[in-house]
């Protein structure tokens, strides 16, 4: 018991810093967002911790992670996962607005069209027939086909 009490006495404001930063390191690792509230909670106990004995340290720490472990998934969170999707690996949403020529006679508004050395399933937004080497704007996706319009 008297080693438990004895290492207990020894916490201090840079045990709490050691804890805090491998705890910051460890969410780095793994990105969930969920070992940076315990590690927010070891710093603001850092800084009680040159006032407080190590009972004050524990309770601080244990009420101080729940309450940033709330708050920060409650209102943290949402905000980083908010983000604007950046379309990185759907290669087709860089194509809206781009030029495409018309590769075969569109029938009952469906047809193909060639992008660079690609050639896409395509339909017209209005539904209208396009002659082969007719020059058409992507308006839009569906699904892997273009959605077109005259240009």
């Amino acid at each position: 018991m008297d080693i438990i009490l004895t290492a207990l006495d020894s916490l201090n404001i840079w045990w709490w810093l050691g804890f805090a930063a491998i705890l910051l390191v460890s969410e780095v690792l793994t990105g969930t967002t969920y070992i940076l509230w315990p590690a927010a909670a070891a710093l603001v106990t850092a800084l009680l911790a040159s006032f407080v004995g190590w009972p004050v340290e524990l309770l601080s720490f244990a009420v101080f992670g729940v309450i940033f472990l709330i708050l920060g998934d409650r209102f943290v969170k949402p905000l980083l996962k908010s983000a604007p999707e950046s379309g990185l690996n759907t290669r087709a949403t860089y194509l809206v607005g781009e030029r495409v020529t018309v590769v075969g006679g569109f029938t009952e508004g469906r047809g193909r069209v060639r992008h660079g050395d690609t050639e896409w399933s395509a339909k017209t937004a209005d539904g209208s027939d396009l002659a082969e080497g007719a020059n058409v704007v992507v308006a839009a996706l569906d699904g892997t086909r273009l959605i077109v319009k005259p240009a």
